[in-house]
This record gives C-alpha cells, structure tokens and sequence, in this order.
C-alpha cells in the first residue's frame, strides 16, 4: 500500500519529536555531569589555593555534535600566575576509549572534558558503571589514570610551572 506525502512527513515528523526528546535528556544528563565535575574541581581547588591565587572564570561552551546537535554547557578557565589553563566539554558522545578501573579492556568513554592551554592538552574521560560516575585522565602520552585531587593537580602543575 503506498503511503502519500502527508502520511510521509507526519511519520517523520514524530520521529524527529521522539529524536529531539531523546537528545535533550542526553544533553540535560550530559550538563549535570559536567556541573558535578567542575564541583569537584573547585572543591579541590578551594583546598589546595585557600589564598586564591588561581581565579576561576565560568563561562558556556557551544558545542556541534552529532547525534546531538549544538547546545551550550558549563566551562571553566583558570588564570593564574600569568598563565591560562582551559577546562572544556567537547563531545558527549565520544570515540575515546581508556581502561577504567578494574576493567581489562578499554571502553568508549560516554563524555570527554579538555584540560589545555591550547599547547598541552589532558583528556578526562567518563565512564559510568552501575549509576557510578568515574573520570579518567589522560595526558596522550602514558596509561589512563584514575581523576582524583593529585591528578587533577599534577596537570594543573604542569602548567603553570
């Protein structure tokens, strides 16, 4: 049986409302994941810099993606010392893989977050197990390693050294 235009474009037109709804939840998870790191971080930050010396800027990053389309979420650049360091979300949906801990194979990461000055780069990957949120670093030279405060400050160092 065919189908005419109208019954076309209706079908389409739901699955595109069923697509956009499904990115947005993706999206709005994907938020609220980075609000929890960049928490994280400035705990961690509060800690170590109780004089302030590093200044925090929050700021929205645009990001294109496929699947997903452009949206906006949370960034942070830091300053300090006359250095920049940037922390920024570049894709939910990512091809980056990394071993998470006691796992023996790697796995695609389900979001990937930057730490770069635009000359050196750490690639923070997120895995999620059992409602469980863990991040990985990666300095693209040596093995993944788990995100706690000492990495997220050795990175930092290396910066601002």
């Amino acid at each position: 049986m065919a189908t005419t235009l109208k019954d076309f474009l209706q079908q389409e037109a739901e699955k595109q409302r069923a697509e956009a709804s499904s990115a947005k939840a993706v999206i709005e998870e994907w938020r609220v994941s980075i609000e929890r790191l960049f928490a994280q971080m400035r705990a961690w930050l509060k800690e170590s810099d109780p004089n302030g010396v590093i200044e925090i800027e929050e700021s929205q990053e645009v990001v294109n993606e496929p699947g997903l389309g452009r949206y906006r979420v949370p960034r942070l650049d830091l300053h300090a010392l006359g250095d920049w360091i940037a922390i920024i979300p570049k894709a939910r949906r990512t091809i980056g893989k990394a071993t998470p801990p006691q796992k023996t194979v790697p796995e695609r990461a389900t979001g990937r977050v930057d730490i770069t000055n635009e000359v050196h780069r750490y690639v923070l990957y997120r895995f999620q197990d059992n409602g469980r949120e863990l991040w990985m670093i990666n300095d693209l030279q040596s093995e993944s390693k788990l995100l706690d405060q000492a990495a997220f400050e050795n990175a930092l160092m290396s910066y601002l050294r």
